[in-house]
């Protein structure tokens, strides 16, 4: 049933094409909007840091590593302007991304293959929901950095440890909790927005019971996606290594990376589109289906109830004996 379903996601984004363009509009904005901010930002950084001529000169004597740890400590020594650059860039994009988010979503469950959806200032709380989540994962991965810096640095001073190795020990395990949280929750508040509800309360129990009752479907839904995206992926990186491997000129190595890149967020928008259809389809069909049955209980119970005049004769006559016939004769 799921495959028919997913089936049905992708021939309804191909028969409404309104769907993929929208996405990709709110989508792609964002990410050229994303681009430019976090350009400023890193000029605006590295403006604010002076540099030596005759230093610039000796870096270019060190190696990659050595290089690094040169500009990292540059750039720790302006603590405070690293941090308020950081808050305000993340302020903006979250603000950015909230809005044309809700925005977006609104205008694709306007559409007959989505509808009916939630309104527009519960799809702005699920999109400031989604933006809160993300912001604590990046905090939590910040202070657990952190965390693990210091206790590295007390382990490879009392024991002799390299820092790498108590660091990795420590965040590997820590990563995997925070990615696992993360693409849960955000997994599950981007299907919040596919039920008509205007309370929060209603709308994650909705949710919940769509996701319980339909567990099975839900998942090879997300799994045959995830698939294809992952696959797309390896697919668009093959041909990034190729292109790089063939093309020598500059410019013309960044136009088709750029292009490889575009085709690749293309096909995985049009396939994120095409799951939320087919949730949108899964939903509608476990919501007829317990009123189908609640109909035919109703139809089997129901008595039939007739006329006088139609009501069949429940006293038959009794049959009159052959030979009492031919006695009367």
């Amino acid at each position: 049933m799921s495959t028919n379903v997913l089936r049905q996601g992708f021939s309804e984004v191909l028969r409404d094409p309104a769907l993929l363009l929208i996405e990709i509009a709110w989508r792609w904005t964002f990410g050229a909007i994303a681009i430019l901010v976090v350009w400023a930002s890193a000029f605006f950084l590295l403006s604010s840091i002076a540099f030596a001529p005759h230093r610039l000169e000796s870096l270019t004597a060190l190696t990659a590593w050595q290089l690094a740890q040169t500009l990292a400590s540059s750039i720790a020594s302006g603590t405070a302007v690293l941090f308020w650059l950081v808050a305000v860039t993340s302020f903006v994009l979250a603000v950015c991304w909230t809005t044309l988010s809700a925005v977006g979503r609104y205008a694709t469950l306007a559409r007959g293959a989505l509808a009916p959806g939630a309104s527009l200032r519960t799809c702005f709380a699920i999109s400031g929901a989604r933006a809160l989540v993300t912001l604590a994962a990046i905090l939590a991965w910040i202070t657990a950095g952190l965390f693990a810096g210091m206790v590295g640095a007390a382990s490879s001073a009392s024991r002799d440890l390299p820092i790498s190795a108590v660091g990795l020990a420590i965040l590997l395990p820590v990563l995997v909790l925070i990615v696992g949280l993360w693409s849960s929750s955000n997994w599950y508040l981007s299907l919040a927005p596919l039920f008509p509800e205007p309370r929060w309360r209603q709308l994650i129990a909705d949710g919940w019971k769509f996701v319980r009752s339909g567990r099975d479907q839900v998942l090879e839904i997300s799994m045959a996606t995830g698939i294809l995206r992952a696959a797309l992926f390896v697919v668009a990186l093959l041909l990034s290594v190729a292109v790089s491997a063939v093309i020598t000129n500059p410019r013309v190595l960044l136009a088709n990376l750029v292009a490889i890149s575009l085709l690749y967020f293309l096909i995985a928008d049009f396939i994120y589109v095409a799951r939320l259809v087919a949730y949108a389809k899964l939903r509608m069909g476990l919501i007829a289906k317990p009123l189908l049955e609640v109909n035919v209980d109703e139809n089997i119970d129901r008595p039939i109830l007739t006329s006088g005049a139609e009501a069949p004769n429940t006293q038959a006559r009794a049959p009159v004996p052959f030979q009492s016939r031919c006695d009367d004769a």
